[in-house]
């Protein structure tokens, strides 16, 4: 099947992420067996969606914006005939992370509920409760979504690489000025510990770029729980956190104080 022989829909989005491909991909209309569309089937035909996207942004004609509008559009599409109830566990974090890239969160929030209570590994676990708190905090159970997050601090050394950058990268900004951003702060710094504590093979390629990220992350780690902080109106725990970016060789203007 042509791309663009996906559905009136599908194909108007694919002409904006570049015109009609010639490259033969799986039909996300075709259910497999059970009648349900098949997660990979989902997750690669949004993966080459996203690659389109991706280098029509790196050739300028589209903004980060538009890509994002873009495989927002095009995952909805995808998920239009898909229903919760149907989605078998040991790929729910699957559609979950399409969901995810739709921004429908009541579906995410379900999806990945499943996946935390299936997941058979560390991984599994760490990751989809991380991306259930991301759920949570999108549908404004911003509590609930720090207690999930939370939730993972009890991992090994060896499965803990994941929590900083989701909370700090996802979590936080989704979960900003809701009324708890002293407590985003305090979960911005726990992650910082756990991603200190974080042991990782030193010769992989994963592991180098992981060491090599890790003073970057910690370092925004500390700033943005300054701002939040300071958003908070507590401005003791601002100043602490703002002593600790700028120790670590920190650049900026301090955030201003709350008026």
């Amino acid at each position: 099947m042509k791309l663009c022989h996906a559905g009136w829909a599908v194909c108007l989005v694919i002409l904006g992420l570049g015109g009609c491909q010639s490259g033969t991909l799986p039909d996300p209309n075709e259910p497999g067996d059970s009648g349900l569309v098949q997660a990979a089937v989902l997750r690669r035909n949004l993966d080459n969606a996203n690659k389109l996207l991706e280098h029509r942004q790196a050739v300028g004609e589209i903004t980060e914006e538009q890509r994002a509008a873009l495989l927002q559009k095009y995952a909805e599409e995808l998920l239009s005939h898909i229903r919760i109830k149907k989605i078998p566990e040991k790929s729910a974090w699957e559609y979950g992370d399409v969901f995810k890239v739709a921004q429908r969160w009541p579906q995410a929030k379900e999806a990945y509920s499943i996946a935390v209570s299936y997941a058979k590994t560390e991984d599994r676990r760490v990751n989809d409760s991380l991306r259930l708190a991301l759920a949570l905090v999108n549908l404004n159970e911003v509590d609930e979504g720090i207690l999930m997050a939370r939730s993972v601090f009890d991992t090994t050394d060896t499965n803990a690489a994941p929590i900083l950058p989701a909370i700090l990268y996802e979590i936080v900004p989704a979960g900003m000025g809701k009324g708890r951003d002293g407590e985003l702060a305090r979960l911005v710094e726990d992650a910082i510990a756990e991603h200190a504590r974080t042991q990782v093979d030193p010769g992989t390629e994963a592991g180098k770029a992981f060491l090599i990220a890790r003073p970057h992350h910690v370092l925004k780690g500390y700033r943005q729980a300054s701002k939040l902080y300071r958003s908070a109106g507590m401005d003791e725990e601002a100043d602490r956190t703002w002593t600790e970016f700028r120790a670590r060789g920190g650049m900026a203007d301090p955030p201003s104080p709350r008026r």
